[in-house]
Order: structure tokens, then C-alpha cells, then sequence
């Protein structure tokens, strides 16, 4: 009995003595990660993007070309009492030698209208802005481009749309009071 008792206290002592546990590993700080790679990902974005370093241009208007007594936009076209329509053809640029296409106007409403054209040209993006009275028939040439069309029939009625001119035949306008077909190429 001696020996087991011995036995027993050994063993007792042995584990007591035994390799000390290792410690849990320690828990990481998931909030402090994310927000350390956050802000290393924005950092990085922020150097990545292009700085704006445009120098602006100025563009003068030719000399020469008819300027109206009014300020050039498609809302003066609204006749009333007191406005007159701008007519004519404004181009602050130079279309020389640019392709050009035929607009035929035909005007089925029985009242004048004011046909307005304005937007950009294919070739070098040069502004292009017409507008003529029309009572009948109307024919004229303009650069290929990308246009905004703006048709005011009378003084109630307004027509608008897009159109591209990239073709030197010939694209109709017929207008009627309310509609306007577009034929051409």
C-alpha cells in the first residue's frame, strides 16, 4: 500500500510540475485592421488621381461677322410683342473647307416660322448657329455636324429635336402644325 500511496503523491507531483499551458493566442482588434487598411486605401486613391491642369483658352469672335443686339440663344426665338427673332447665320469660327451638307426647309403650317440650327461641326467642333424666317420654301448649306433643330411656329407652337448632317445630299424639313417630318439620306 506504501508503493501505491508513493506512486500516487509522485504522480501527483509530477503533473503539478508539468509544463506550464500556453497561453491563448491574443485576440486581434478587427475594427483597428479594417480601419488601418481604410485609410491606406484611400490614401492610395487619392494619390492615383489626375490633377486638372486645363489651361483655358480664350477664342475671340471674327471680326467682320455680324453680331446681333441681343445675346445669341435659342429662347429669344420665341417671337412676342416686344423680341425680334435673331435671322441669319452666326459661325464664331472658321468652317472654311469643311464638307457641308443641303437643308430644304418646307413650311406646310400656313403661318411664318422660324427654323433655328445650332450645335457643332464634325470636323474641328467649330459652333454653328442659323436661323431664318421661313413662309414657304428655304434652302441653305451647313457644315456636317451634330445639331439641336428648334422650329417656332407662329407664336404658340414649338418644335425641337437632333439631328446629324454628315452627307452633302440633301436632308427636308417638312413642317406641318404639329409634327415635323425629316427626310433625307
Amino acid at each position: 500500500m506504501k508503493q501505491v500511496s508513493f506512486l500516487l503523491v509522485l504522480m501527483f507531483l509530477l503533473t503539478a510540475c508539468g509544463a506550464a499551458p500556453t497561453p491563448a493566442a491574443a485576440t486581434p482588434d478587427v475594427q483597428a485592421t479594417i480601419s488601418a487598411y481604410s485609410g491606406t486605401m484611400v490614401a492610395a486613391t487619392l494619390t492615383a488621381q489626375p490633377t486638372n491642369t486645363l489651361v483655358p483658352t480664350n477664342t475671340p469672335l471674327p471680326t467682320g461677322t455680324p453680331t446681333p443686339t441681343e445675346t445669341v440663344t435659342p429662347e429669344i426665338l420665341i417671337p412676342t410683342a416686344t423680341q425680334t427673332a435673331f435671322v441669319g447665320s452666326f459661325v464664331p469660327g472658321n468652317t472654311e473647307g469643311l464638307p457641308t451638307g443641303l437643308i430644304r426647309v418646307e413650311n406646310y403650317t400656313g403661318q411664318e416660322l422660324v427654323f433655328t440650327m445650332d450645335g457643332v461641326t464634325k470636323t474641328r467642333s467649330v459652333p454653328v448657329y442659323v436661323s431664318w424666317k421661313i413662309n414657304g420654301v428655304y434652302m441653305f448649306s451647313i457644315p456636317w455636324g451634330t445639331y439641336n433643330y428648334r422650329i417656332v411656329i407662329g407664336d404658340k407652337r414649338t418644335l425641337t429635336g437632333i439631328v446629324g448632317i454628315a452627307n452633302k445630299d440633301k436632308t427636308t424639313f417638312k413642317v406641318y402644325n404639329n409634327k415635323v417630318a425629316i427626310l433625307g439620306p
